[in-house]
């Protein structure tokens, strides 16, 4: 099982929208985006997914905002209620929302080197923080 940090900030927070649409998106389609949509192509039903926050400012601090799991096995356009599209992504099973009270984890100073933490899908490496994020689930 993989673990996959993404953002949720299309000049507004749409944490709940994914929340809502049980998805995740790139925002972006395969031409935009060709790497991001190799990543999403690329993972598996079951990954670990959670939704982050992240500011340079602050790169002491990485926020969750949601966990979930990848089950759906195709990619696919999601749109917002309004019919706008919010780019191409996965069916998701949300299993822990904290929208409206991100949790707090704290990055290690490895961490904080080898910052990914303000792409908007990475793969997670560090033990600390899927550690953390087991902790949320259990």
């Amino acid at each position: 099982m993989a673990v996959y940090g993404v953002g949720a900030y299309y000049n507004v927070d749409v944490t709940k929208d994914f929340i809502e649409n049980e998805c995740f998106c790139i925002g972006h389609g395969k031409g935009e985006a060709t790497a991001l949509y190799e990543m999403l192509r690329r993972a598996k039903i079951g990954d670990m997914i959670y939704i982050k926050s992240f500011t340079p400012r602050n790169n002491e601090v990485l926020y969750v905002k949601a966990i979930g799991f990848i089950v759906g096995r195709n990619i696919k356009e999601f749109n917002f209620k309004n019919g706008d599209s919010m780019g191409f992504g996965r069916m998701v099973k949300w299993v822990k929302n904290h929208s409206d009270d991100f949790v707090k984890v704290e990055l290690s100073s490895e961490d904080r080197v080898n910052n990914v933490y303000s792409n908007t899908m990475y793969e997670e490496y560090s033990t600390s923080i899927i550690n953390e994020l087991l902790k949320l689930l259990f």
